[in-house]
């Protein structure tokens, strides 16, 4: 678990006067299994809930090919609505997701009645699972910007939308 930390020391090290906290942004307030890849396959690390399939198998790919690790750790979790609050958040120009498969789960945590977000930007690892995404932020009040292997959607009522 020891190892795991090391990404996040790296994280306050570099951005030294930004809000640094060290958990999972989910859609509750708790604690969940963390897969936490050590090595090549570092980046996808993730809540273990919420791997899809073929990311599980293109982890597995990975660290056998490149001889990365990946452990099960527990791992604090919070909503992004926790901590917009804790930190009297209501504005955010652009938001950008890239949780490895909890990209719903991120967004489902935010209470738009409460923080209003310009753009959001969230990866696009499989079309079939962002479809939901799409629709949801869409109901929201959000309309889409881009689409490739991130998508991005911009608020209407955002003073950047034209």
């Amino acid at each position: 678990m020891r190892r795991c930390k090391k990404v996040f020391d790296k994280l306050v090290i570099n951005r030294p006067n930004n809000i640094n906290i060290n958990c999972a942004v989910c859609n509750n307030d708790g604690e969940t299994e963390f897969l936490c890849s050590v090595g090549y396959s570092e980046m996808l690390s993730g809540i273990k809930d919420n791997f899809d399939t073929r990311h599980l198998k293109r982890l597995h790919n990975e660290n056998v090919q490149y001889g990365s690790t990946t452990e099960v750790i527990k791992v604090n979790t919070k909503k992004l609505e926790t901590i917009l609050d804790d930190n009297n958040v209501q504005h955010i120009n652009y938001l950008s997701i890239d949780v490895e498969g909890a990209e719903f789960e991120v967004i489902k945590s935010i209470n738009f009645d409460k923080v209003f977000i310009d753009v959001i930007g969230f990866e696009n690892n499989y079309s079939d699972t962002s479809i939901p995404i799409v629709n949801y932020l869409q109901n929201k009040g959000f309309t889409l910007m881009n689409k490739s292997l991130d998508i991005f959607m911009i608020h209407k009522m955002s003073k950047f939308y034209k």
